[in-house]
């Protein structure tokens, strides 16, 4: 053991030199002369490789930390402002000298030799005119460097600082802003005892703020142009906008936004911006920072453990209530909105740091998102307004609200009724807010959100289902006289067809909130009629397929979580499950596909629950004949996704009794998925036609016939196919295969009991080491018949490393059986027991393993040979089958697969034990995942490619990157 552990090491000592040598080499190519690589992908991985090697060896001992620093410094002994190496090695050598510059004392290294200031000096990396990727590379430099003081130091005396400043301003693109951002920030943050420094930071980054002159009349008559001139003052105002939002909340002993609002009195600059420019595009970079400043005084009170103070609260409200105020005066709903949600965000991630609340009664939560809800109500009919689920609901809002938040809702209302507002297309948008902060819900709050939306939900449906949420709370309707039509609501119509955006994010937005939160109809009572509102829609003469899917997914949802057992026996004899029925099965004849493979979904949530949770639902899916349309639909449907979608759902109703006797029985579903695997394209559908075949072989009983038709077939499938997905589930059905075998020879729950009864001797016998050795061998053997045991080790070798990896589980586990029982040694010789069940007269006596290989010479001498011609086959004369004849008919197709599967050899069950027992296979296949994830961009690898494609000079290559 010793020995191996040795050559191992000096193995890799010997590959590190090699990488060492050749990293060495092609450095020095970066040096030469108009050298400019093929692909910046190389460098790239270069530089990762490097990153990674530096983060697993220790900081201090990476033994190319010197190659490094001697290459840099003869770098720039080469290079010049005058002579400069082209754009991808200045980007290549920036990066590498921060990444080497995160070590200290490497640092320290390069400053004593001043390669810092000659780096900025030959590359010019102070001039405004720097190419963009040069300035990425630059900031990636720096960023390295605030990471420890001495860096920092030479940041604060050189002033590359005011570089990224001066590139945050800028905002030359994207990424650079994004990263400008996140340096000053950080450097801020690491620097805040450096009060002076920070000062100057805060004051430069703030200049074009500061000295910014505000014209509220200029702002009105100029709008269009004030943005485009104001362009320097936008990006300050982002700036300061990412500082404040990434210090406030990074933890509660940072003072950077403090010093902001005290150095710039910025809360006051920010609100007379507001004011002035509110009619403006300038109002969305002054939108978020004025609400952040809101927030700073907060933490300051509760950084010392204090209680927030009155005067501290009440500061908090009326500056809130200002901002709601001006953006109504301009009905502005869509903003105030999205003030709403930066409360909720910056209230939650305040929270995080350190809990709070104020002293009011109420949850700070709930005042936040009845505002965020307000546009929803605006969307119900003057007619809804008097059922009673609507005014418990209502009742419930203004439970959890203050006064203040009740009448500016009010005045939202009014700012909505007197200006021509799109309140649809506000709802919509307000939707889309409420999603992306619904990971930051609490339950409480999401079920208010829940309900608004289905209130709303409610009210774009036809009128003809007015009473159904009323109905099932046992609500009656009050006869209503006229009223005067004062406003026209924006559902009033048929908003199925007149707003189907809307209808859109209303029907995804329930099933969003459907799938995280799983509310129950005890919380939310409006879950009850989700089923019947998404039927109404389903119904709709006008319903666009792009509704309909949606509608069908709320379906499913709904079905499966809002229908309980004790739920669906109440209402059992007026279910809308009933009447869904007839809509599913029209719906499974749509023209969209995708309509058709929605339907097939929520026909197998059914069949999901009907098996276990609510049988009921069994006679719903044989009264509506869906069984049989599925089975047509299987073989015959136009879209692979749909014929799919229809094997799944028989996969499922196969495995029920009821379903099975009464209707499934009578088709030849065996044969069905097996017509299908031989003859369908689609690996999609061949892989649920194999799924299918495997549910019929485990929960149903065949014939020898169809089941030596479906070993076959499966045989040729988890080797021949050309999808790896589809092998899988192959496999799979092997592994059930495996489990039965064993089972008929006696294991029960994983293991051999102590007796059993032989049916050949109709007695009980006890089970003894022989007796169970010789059980074991027989399963064997009937495995290798049925080509099982050849299966395994084909795939075993597979070019797919998931196959490989699924193929391996089952050896392994199948292995660890066998050697639980001792078949790895030979049978002990001693006379059976008086009581000891008699071999079958089918079965082969069983050879002592001295015996094997002279029992097997005809064949395969070992069972490297195995592995080996299994190989051969499978590259070689394996795809010259499947592919010699690909543009001929099907029926030569099949033929020549079968042929091909006949070139395999068998595998007995003698070779297949000694190929298992001598090989360690998880040791196999954790070095095939090793060369295949780094094979083609490994570190050597890397090298060679750069070195080769050097040498090629200009032989054009292939970036196989």
């Amino acid at each position: 053991m010793s020995h191996k552990y040795t050559k191992i090491s000096y193995q890799n000592i010997m590959s590190s030199l090699n990488n060492n040598k050749r990293l060495a080499e092609v450095l020095q190519l970066f040096l030469l002369p108009n050298y400019n690589i093929v692909s910046t992908t190389y460098l790239d991985l270069l530089l990762s490789h490097i990153s990674e090697d530096i983060k697993e060896c220790d900081t201090n001992s990476y033994e190319n930390y010197e190659l490094f620093q001697k290459w840099v410094l003869k770098a720039l002994h080469t290079w010049s402002s005058e002579c400069l190496p082209s754009q991808p090695i200045t980007i290549f050598t920036l990066k590498l000298i921060g990444l080497v510059s995160h070590n200290e004392l490497r640092f320290h290294y390069w400053q004593f030799k001043d390669v810092y200031n000659r780096l900025c000096d030959i590359f010019n990396l102070r001039k405004d005119d720097l190419p963009v990727s040069i300035k990425m590379a630059y900031i990636t430099m720096l960023s390295n460097l605030i990471k420890h003081r001495s860096g920092r130091q030479w940041i604060i005396d050189s002033d590359a600082w005011k570089d990224v400043v001066k590139y945050a301003h800028w905002n030359h693109t994207l990424y650079v802003t994004h990263e400008s951002h996140k340096f000053l920030w950080l450097l801020l943050s690491h620097e805040q005892q450096n009060v002076n420094f920070c000062k100057e930071v805060i004051l430069a980054m703030a200049a074009p703020l500061i000295t910014n002159n505000f014209d509220t009349q200029t702002c009105q008559v100029l709008q269009d142009n004030y943005l485009e001139e104001n362009k320097l003052l936008c990006t300050t105002l982002d700036l300061l906008t990412s500082i404040i939002e990434n210090t406030l909340f990074a933890d509660m002993d940072n003072t950077i936004p403090e010093l902001c609002q005290e150095l710039l009195d910025l809360e006051m600059r920010v609100k007379a911006l507001f004011e002035a420019c509110i009619s403006t595009k300038l109002l969305s970079h002054i939108h978020k920072l004025f609400v952040l400043c809101l927030f700073i005084p907060i933490k300051q009170f509760i950084r010392g453990g204090k209680k927030t103070e009155t005067e501290t609260t009440l500061k908090f409200y009326t500056e809130l209530n200002y901002i709601s105020i001006m953006l109504l005066s301009k009905a502005y709903v869509v903003e105030l909105v999205k003030t709403n949600k930066f409360l909720m965000i910056f209230w939650k991630k305040l929270q995080s740091l350190h809990e709070f609340s104020f002293s009011q009664e109420h949850k700070f939560e709930h005042q936040a998102i009845s505002i965020m809800i307000m546009p929803l109500a605006l969307c119900i009919k003057h007619t809804y307004k008097d059922s009673d689920i609507f005014d418990m609901f209502l009742t419930k809002l203004f439970d959890v609200t203050c006064t203040a938040v009740q009448r500016l809702g009010y005045n939202v209302r009014d700012a909505v009724l007197k200006n021509d507002v799109p309140v649809a297309q506000i709802a919509k948008v307000d939707i889309d807010m409420l999603l992306e902060i619904m990971d930051i819900m609490d339950r409480d709050i999401a079920v208010i959100v829940f309900q608004a939306m289905c209130h709303v939900l409610k009210n774009c449906v036809p009128d003809a289902c007015s009473e159904t949420l009323d109905s099932m709370t046992n609500a009656t309707h009050l006869e209503n006289g006229p009223r005067k039509q004062v406003y026209k609501f924006p559902l009033e119509g048929d908003p199925i067809v007149d707003h189907p955006t809307l209808l859109s994010s209303l029907l995804n937005g329930l099933a969003v909130m459907t799938e995280k939160f799983k509310l129950k109809w005890q919380e939310c009572v409006e879950t009850i009629c989700l089923l019947s509102l998404a039927q109404e829609i389903l119904n709709h003469p006008g319903t666009l397929p792009i509704i309909c899917v949606k509608a069908l997914k709320v379906c499913k949802l709904a079905i499966q979580n809002f229908m309980p057992p004790d739920l669906v026996l109440l209402i059992e004899t007026d279910s809308h499950m009933n009447e869904i029925g007839p809509t599913l099965f029209k719906r499974l004849h749509d023209v969209n596909w995708e309509v058709r493979d929605s339907v097939l979904e929520v026909l197998n949530t059914i069949a999901i629950i009907s098996e276990d949770k609510y049988p009921a639902f069994q006679e719903y899916l044989l009264a509506n004949e869906f069984l049989q349309l599925a089975v047509e639909i299987s073989k015959t449907d136009s879209e692979s996704y749909v014929r799919a979608s229809a094997l799944v759902f028989l996969s499922t109703t196969v495995r029920i009794n009821k379903l099975w006797k009464e209707k499934l029985s009578q088709f030849d579903l065996p044969n069905t998925a097996i017509m299908l695997l031989n003859n369908e394209s689609e690996a999609i559908v061949r892989k649920e036609a194999v799924i299918l075949l495997k549910e019929l072989y485990v929960h149903r009983k065949w014939s020898k016939n169809i089941i030596d038709s479906m070993t076959l077939t499966m045989a040729k499938t988890a080797v021949l196919d050309l999808h790896w997905e589809v092998k899988i589930s192959a496999l799979e059905y092997w592994n059930h295969v495996i489990t039965s075998h064993l089972s008929d020879q006696g294991v029960l729950d994983g293991h051999f009991p102590k007796v059993t009864f032989s049916k050949e001797h109709r007695k009980i016998v006890s089970l003894n080491e022989t007796e169970i050795k010789r059980r074991l061998n027989k399963a064997l053997d009937e495995l290798a018949k049925q080509n099982c045991l050849r299966v395994l080790l084909v795939t075993l070798e597979d070019s797919d490393l998931e196959v490989c990896k699924t193929s391996a589980t089952i050896i392994n586990k199948l292995k660890a059986f066998l050697l639980k029982y001792k078949l790895n040694e030979p049978l002990p010789a001693l006379p059976l027991p008086k009581d000891s069940a008699t071999l079958d007269t089918s079965y082969v006596k069983y050879e002592p393993p001295d015996n094997v290989a002279s029992s097997n010479c005809e064949m395969l001498s070992n069972s490297n040979n195995v592995i080996e011609e299994i190989l051969d086959v499978n590259d070689a004369n394996l795809l010259a089958s499947i592919y010699k004849h690909s543009i001929e008919a099907d029926s030569k197709t099949q033929k020549s697969e079968e042929k091909t599967f006949q070139y395999i050899p068998c595998v007995t069950r003698q070779v297949f034990l000694q190929t298992i027992f001598d090989m360690d296979i998880t040791a196999y296949i954790e070095e095939k995942e090793r060369w295949l994830t780094t094979y083609s961009t490994s570190f050597d690898s890397t090298l060679d490619d750069i070195l080769t494609m050097y040498k090629k000079g200009d032989v054009n290559s292939m970036d196989c990157y």
